[in-house]
Order: C-alpha cells, then sequence, then structure tokens
C-alpha cells in the first residue's frame, strides 16, 4: 500500500513539472486542484478501509468474550449441579442424625456416624475469569450490546449476592457447632472420622458423658439447635444455587447465540 502511494505521488510530480516547464499555468492549476481532491479521496478511503478493519476486530473481540463468558457459566453450571449432589446428601445425613437424636439413643455410635457429614460438602466457587479480564483490563465498551452486557453485569452481581447469603449462613452453622465448647464431653474423640487422631488411652482420659440421653442437657440442646440451623440453611443454599443456574443457562443461551 506504502509502495503503491509513493509511485503514484512520483507520477504524479512528473506530470506538474512536465505541465510547468511547458508554462501551462492554467492546466497546471486544474491539475494540481484535481490531484488534491483526488489524494483527499485516497485519504477518505483509507480512513473508511481503517475504519471497517477496526470494527471488524471489536466485533471479534466482542464474539471472543461472549464466548468465554459462556464457557465459564457452563463451568458453573456443572460444578453447581455438583454442589446440589452435595447438599441433598448433607441434608439426608442432617435429617437422620436429627431424628436418631431425638429418639434417644444409648449408643452414641448411632448418632455419631452423621455428625461429619451434617456440615461437609462440596461448595460452588464460581469461575470468573472472563468477566474479571473484562473489567480490571477497562473493555466493557467492548461488549456493545447494550442489553447484553446488563444482563451479563447483572447475572454476576445477583451471584455474588447470593453468595455473600450462602457464606454468612455457613458461618452461622459452624458458629453454632463451634458453641459446642465441651468437646470432650460432646465426644468429638469418639466421632468415627476423628477417632484416629487420638490413641486408645487419650480417648480414654477424654471419655464423654451421656448427654445424647438427656433432652434437657446443654449438649443435647446446643446440638440439635445446630442441626435443625442445618437443614434450613441447606435447604436456602439449595434455592440460592438453583436460582443461579437458572440465569447461568439462560444467559448462556443468549451469549452462544452472540459469540459465532
Amino acid at each position: 500500500m506504502k509502495i503503491e502511494y509513493k509511485t503514484m505521488i512520483k507520477f504524479f510530480r512528473k506530470i506538474r513539472y512536465k505541465l510547468l516547464s511547458e508554462r501551462k499555468t492554467s492546466r497546471y492549476l486544474k491539475y494540481a486542484i484535481g490531484e488534491i481532491i483526488l489524494v483527499v479521496i485516497g485519504i477518505l478511503i483509507a480512513l473508511q478501509i481503517n475504519n471497517w478493519n477496526e470494527q471488524k476486530k471489536a466485533k471479534q473481540q466482542e464474539q471472543t468474550y461472549y464466548c468465554k463468558i459462556a464457557e465459564d457459566l457452563q463451568v458453573d453450571i456443572k460444578n453447581i449441579d455438583s454442589s446440589l449432589v452435595t447438599i441433598d446428601e448433607r441434608l439426608k445425613s442432617t435429617e437422620r442424625f436429627l431424628k436418631n437424636l431425638l429418639k434417644i439413643q444409648t449408643d452414641k455410635q448411632v448418632i455419631f456416624k452423621d455428625f461429619i457429614p451434617t456440615f461437609r460438602y462440596y461448595k460452588f466457587i464460581p469461575t470468573k475469569p472472563a468477566i474479571v479480564d473484562i473489567t480490571s483490563s477497562g473493555k466493557l465498551e467492548t461488549l456493545r450490546n447494550q442489553a447484553l452486557k446488563n444482563r451479563i453485569l447483572s447475572h454476576y452481581t445477583e451471584q455474588d449476592n447470593a453468595l455473600q447469603i450462602i457464606d454468612i449462613n455457613d458461618k452461622a452453622h459452624i458458629q453454632k457447632i463451634i458453641e459446642i465448647e465441651k468437646f470432650a464431653d460432646f465426644g468429638f474423640q469418639e466421632v468415627p472420622e476423628y477417632q484416629s487422631i487420638f490413641d486408645e488411652e487419650l480417648q480414654g482420659l477424654l471419655s464423654s458423658t451421656q448427654w445424647q440421653q438427656n433432652p434437657k442437657d446443654e449438649l443435647f440442646i446446643k446440638i440439635k439447635d445446630a442441626m435443625i440451623l442445618s437443614i434450613i440453611r441447606s435447604d436456602r443454599e439449595k434455592e440460592l444455587l438453583k436460582a443461579i443456574k437458572t440465569d447461568a443457562e439462560e444467559l448462556n443461551s443468549l451469549l452462544i447465540e452472540n459469540c459465532d
């Protein structure tokens, strides 16, 4: 392009010199004006071509971002499904623990076998590299579809709000477990998952009470309350995660339409 432009300039220059040498002033002026017009037109065409190229690049970048966000959402949907499965398992363990507790057990192991599963599960952590890249690099203007951009931002805002609620409820439940306080009396050393940590002699020295046989015992009341909170927390978490998943699926469909 540069070579052709230089060649054209040299060609015009030769014509001007020829006209001047022949003292054809009027023709020279007309030619000079025509040359200026041609140069202006050439510049305008070059600018338009450059503008088209920039628009094409911007469109490709926009589509790439839509595809990347869609990929992140697809990972989120799978991870939410995995989390929901483990929450259902946690709910079953909690309900079984609470039922066995309220039936009053002479053997503490009947309830302890479900103790750890009542608060362990696969926590959903969102996949956000695409949206983080877009927002942190100041490239939000790249997303020119305003309606779709607002939809994307709304999804991640609502997701953050939902996860914040889940985190608050999770901490409240853990706090309830911590508030048991009398760990030895409760029998943490007798919980199947923890027995390997304490040798036989230490377990004997840390013998627990039979709190599980007395509904009025402080430990009985505390663990009962913790399990009730766990059921409520689990149900709320399922509700929030399902809402995130539904929104992610809808947004994913919109992004797929715009990323090809």
